[in-house]
């Protein structure tokens, strides 16, 4: 008997009916046992019922006119045979292109189908599960659960979603787990009770939201510290500005000096900075043909906050160096760093010095641009600024250990 994938009788099959039963009934003047054999063979071939074998083989050996309606039933069958298997081929076609994994199941929970996406997902091949129960396809721990979640499902079969939201994982081959989602649907086949379960896997969705929730709680920490780094910066320039314009120029100089400082790191996806990066952005307003400056290091990364620290830090000292220093008269700066190995671990060395302006003279009294390069070195990167005040110009040296993660 030939038939078709699923159970249901070939095209193939069909012909085979009718060529059969043809040339028996046409036969039937040898005693009706070959017309009984076709029809017989029809029985099985195409899915008659005793019923309609009886009443053809009648209608068959009534006559001309019985034969020839034995005839147009098997080319009716023959026809539906031809139509089922296309509508096969085409349920096949979009199974086997479908981008979700699809597992179909019956009551027992056991797979009957499954589809090459869901090879590929789970990593297995299909002849290894077809047969065997869905729960294969998930952690242990959920498996004791699974039937009852069956019966309770075919007991109220609606279309639902399972798993977004909600921690649903499925089992690969190699035992590795992964969040999944899936929408189950109910297929009418006599009662069997056929459960689709069109699976997605959710891994790249939910390392998304997980980078979603920690740049909020990221943006939050920084917006707190940047209020708290302005409100300083005002308070502190307010003590010591001379002048209300005095105090209006140093502190858009130090904001924009802390924005800079952000616009590194948002360039980088607020996933650090380097030294280079970090001074090239605070020197970068001052760039001119008769104010060269150079930079001069190995390629170290800092963490986020140290990042805006240290960019605070040398922007301070551009500012001072553009206002009094080499770069008010055509001088010079050069800035240098390089990373040495102590007991500790490792430390950063960033000299910053100044050539060809006027010459460096100490303070009277300590202002806050001096107490914000020494405070934000020993709070906030646990490390030390030394100043020197030299004829031949400023000579700022930075030092600060390294944290894991940096280098």
């Amino acid at each position: 008997m030939v038939v078709a994938a699923g159970g249901a009788p070939s095209a193939a099959a069909a012909g085979i009916a009718v060529v059969a039963v043809s040339t028996s009934l046409l036969g039937r003047a040898a005693g009706g046992l070959s017309a009984l054999a076709g029809l017989l063979a029809a029985r099985f071939a195409l899915g008659w019922s005793w019923v309609d074998v009886a009443s053809l083989g009648l209608a068959a050996l009534a006559g001309i006119a019985g034969v020839g309606l034995v005839l147009r039933r098997l080319a009716e069958a023959a026809d539906r045979a031809a139509a089922l298997q296309a509508t096969e081929a085409r349920f096949r076609g979009l199974l086997e292109g479908a981008p979700d994994a699809i597992v179909i199941s019956n009551a027992e929970g056991r797979i009957v189908l499954m589809n090459a996406e869901a090879e590929r997902l789970f990593g297995y091949r299909r002849e290894d599960l077809v047969g065997g129960p869905l729960d294969a396809l998930m952690p242990e721990r959920f498996r004791g659960r699974h039937a009852a979640h069956v019966r309770a499902y075919l007991e109220r079969p609606t279309t639902r979603r399972m798993g977004d939201g909600a921690n649903m994982f499925g089992r690969r081959r190699d035992g590795s787990e992964f969040p999944i989602e899936t929408n189950l649907s109910l297929l009418s086949d006599h009662g069997e009770g056929l459960v689709t379960s069109v699976i997605r896997d959710l891994t790249q969705r939910r390392e998304v939201q997980e980078r979603e929730a920690l740049l909020m709680r990221e943006l939050n920490h920084r917006v707190k510290n940047t209020l708290a780094s302005v409100q300083s910066i005002v308070a502190q320039t307010l003590r010591s500005a001379p002048t209300p314009e005095a105090f209006s120029a140093a502190v858009q100089a130090r904001i924009a000096a802390l924005s800079k400082s952000h616009d590194v790191l948002t360039r980088n996806d607020w996933a650090g900075a380097t030294v280079g990066d970090i001074v090239a952005e605070q020197l970068g307003p001052y760039a001119r043909e008769d104010a060269p400056f150079r930079l001069s290091g190995p390629e170290v990364s800092l963490r986020p906050n140290r990042a805006v620290t240290l960019g605070m830090a040398v922007g301070e000292l551009a500012t001072n160096a553009a206002k009094f220093g080499a770069l008010s008269a055509g001088g010079s700066v050069s800035a240098e760093w390089s990373v040495t190995a102590g007991p500790q671990g490792l430390s950063l060395r960033f000299v910053w010095s100044e050539r060809g302006g006027p010459p460096a003279t100490s303070p009277a009294h300590e202002g806050f641009g001096t107490r914000l390069v020494k405070r934000s070195l020993a709070a906030g990167l646990h490390g030390s600024a030394d100043l020197d005040y030299a004829a031949e110009g400023l000579i700022a040296v930075l030092r600060f250990p390294l944290v894991e993660g940096e280098g």
